[in-house]
C-alpha cells in the first residue's frame, strides 16, 4: 500500500522503516491528543537518530496542503508521511489517533496502542537496545 509525502512523492511504509526500529504515530492535524504529542516526539526523534532509531509520523485522512501547512507551522522536523484514504489505518485495524505503534528493525510491530506513554517509549528503548545487542 502506498503512502505519500508531504512533496507528493509515493513510497510504502516498508520503506519508510528501511530496517530501522520505528515509533510510529498515527495522527491528525485536528487531534487535540496529537498536538500533545508534537513536542515530546521532536524531542525523541533527536534523541533516537542518535542511536539508529526514528520516529514516524503518519496523518490520517486529510489532504496534503493541510498537513504540510500545519508542520511548517508547528516546524515538526521529523518525518512524516500521509495516509489519506485510510488505507494503512485501516490495514492495522485502527482509525484511532494517536496511534502509536513500535516497530521493529525487521519490520515487526512490538507494540500497538494509544497516545504516547511509558508502555510505549519502555516498548521503543527496548526494541533499540535488542538491534544494538543483534548489532554485536
Amino acid at each position: 500500500m502506498k503512502l505519500q509525502t508531504l512533496d507528493g512523492a509515493e513510497t510504502t511504509l516498508h520503506q519508510a522503516v528501511a530496517g530501522r526500529v520505528t515509533l510510529l504515530t498515527l495522527w491528525a492535524t485536528w487531534c487535540d491528543a496529537c498536538r500533545d504529542e508534537l513536542q515530546p516526539l521532536a524531542r525523541l526523534a533527536e534523541r533516537s537518530s542518535a542511536v539508529g532509531a526514528q520516529v514516524l509520523a503518519i496523518d490520517v485522512g486529510e489532504s496534503p496542503a493541510r498537513v504540510a501547512a500545519f508542520v511548517r507551522a508547528h516546524k515538526l522536523g521529523y518525518p512524516q508521511l500521509l495516509d489519506p484514504r485510510f488505507q494503512l489505518s485501516d490495514a492495522l485495524g485502527s482509525r484511532r489517533v494517536p496511534t502509536t505503534l513500535v516497530i521493529d528493525a525487521g519490520g515487526n510491530i512490538l507494540y500497538r496502542g494509544g497516545a504516547l506513554d511509558g508502555a510505549a517509549l519502555a516498548a521503543f528503548r527496548g526494541a533499540i537496545g535488542q538491534a544494538r545487542t543483534a548489532e554485536r
